[in-house]
């Protein structure tokens, strides 16, 4: 593991996540952009591209952590169970990633983080029945269309930035032609 967090490619990958989580601020600094960050994007191609699962799980969520301290916005064991569901979505296309399973993974992902969040965040402040239930998905489909639409984004930049530093420098490009970490 030690050899492979030393690698050229880990160390842009790793660059990359992090450069990702830093859009967590922007709502600080944008009015009405909750939920607009790279950190779907960045779980989706975590899990897609690096090859340890197990870093494929912790780079995302560490810079999640990192982040939750700066922005102040605090720990919700839920949201990382939600991006822990994202990661594992990026893993299920690693060995064929295109631009389709790209999309399917971030759409498929994003859906899950929603339903999986907008439930757990029912019960503080909707009834307790299905009304609630529906009216607490209802009232988060504003930040789904949002982490769609930032997916769609910082999807593209993430795995096309890639790819082009990938086809430009030979120190990160893979042996054998697959998109995973060795």
């Amino acid at each position: 593991m030690i050899r492979q967090i030393q690698s050229s490619r880990f160390l842009v990958l790793s660059l990359l996540i992090i450069l990702a989580a830093c859009t967590r601020a922007l709502p600080l600094m944008l009015p009405h952009v909750w939920n607009f960050t790279a950190v779907g994007a960045l779980a989706i191609f975590a899990g897609s591209l690096i090859e340890d699962k197990r870093l494929a799980f912790i780079l995302p969520l560490a810079a999640m952590a990192i982040s939750d301290i700066f922005i102040g916005n605090g720990f919700s064991v839920v949201v990382y169970i939600g991006f822990t569901a994202m990661v594992a979505c990026g893993l299920l296309i690693r060995n064929k990633i295109t631009p389709g399973s790209i999309a399917l993974a971030s759409v498929a992902g994003a859906v899950v983080f929603f339903l999986i969040t907008n439930f757990a965040f029912l019960y503080p402040w909707y009834p307790h029945n299905v009304q609630g239930v529906v009216q607490s998905y209802i009232m988060g489909l504003p930040f789904l269309r949002n982490m769609l639409i930032a997916d769609a984004i910082y999807g593209t930049v993430l795995f096309g930035g890639f790819y082009l530093l990938e086809k430009r420098y030979a120190v990160i490009r893979m042996n054998n032609g697959n998109l995973t970490i060795k």
